[in-house]
């Protein structure tokens, strides 16, 4: 018997990176309805990749039901991020304190090292920038490399759940310009610590840092939602 040949794996991925991504900066906003119609008119594609991607986008909590009416943009918990950056706190501090490590026995190799360094630049220039977008994936590429600096890949694997709701939760954070210069010079703060082979001076900042993000971010939401 011949069988169906099925839409391409990629076609799926595409369209899941389109619809996470426009969810994660915010062109998808909280709450709104995501008809699979129209998101089929829009990207141009079939509805087997749409309601393939939706139901992923499912699993991660960035789509939920709204009741009989198919499916919505997740809303923004404040409670849950600040429970998520909780976590984090330790998560990160873990990993800065493993990579001061690893630097102590030369263990950090040199593109590890200008990996670090290049998403300090980056930071800087988006902080100049102004713009929320590129402020968002430059702090993502900061964490990541300090997570790539600690050489437990299971720190990666372990935060990379999480990281979506942070990255939506972010860009409301970022909306205060004092906040990012603060933000920007804590991670230096964190890099050269972990350059210095500072291990414990590393890992406190590195959860301080994530509290503090924690911390503002469910006050900022808060007022958003009490404002609303």
């Amino acid at each position: 018997m011949i069988q169906q040949i099925r839409q391409k794996p990629d076609l799926v991925d595409e369209v899941y990176e389109a619809l996470k991504s426009a969810i994660l900066m915010g062109d998808l906003a909280e709450l709104e309805p995501m008809v699979q119609d129209e998101l089929v008119e829009k990207l141009g594609v079939s509805r087997q990749p749409v309601s393939h991607a939706l139901a992923l986008l499912k699993h991660e909590g960035l789509v939920i039901e709204r009741g009989r009416r198919g499916l919505m943009v997740a809303p923004i918990d404040a409670d849950r991020i600040r429970a998520l950056y909780q976590v984090r706190g330790a998560i990160d501090g873990l990993a800065a304190g493993l990579a001061a490590g690893r630097a102590i026995f030369g263990g950090l190799k040199a593109e590890e090292r200008e990996l670090l360094e290049q998403a300090l630049v980056e930071g800087a220039a988006a902080v100049k920038s102004n713009s929320i977008k590129k402020l968002v994936r430059a702090d993502v590429n900061f964490h990541q490399a300090v997570y790539g600096l600690s050489g437990n890949a299971t720190i990666s694997e372990t935060a990379q759940g999480a990281w979506p709701h942070f990255q939506r939760s972010m860009r409301i954070v970022l909306e205060d310009p004092d906040y990012r210069e603060r933000a920007w010079e804590e991670h230096r703060e964190i890099a050269e610590a972990i350059m210095h082979s500072q291990g414990r001076r590393a890992e406190e900042l590195a959860r301080q840092h994530a509290t503090s993000a924690g911390e503002a971010t469910w006050i900022r939401l808060s007022q958003r939602t009490a404002a609303a």
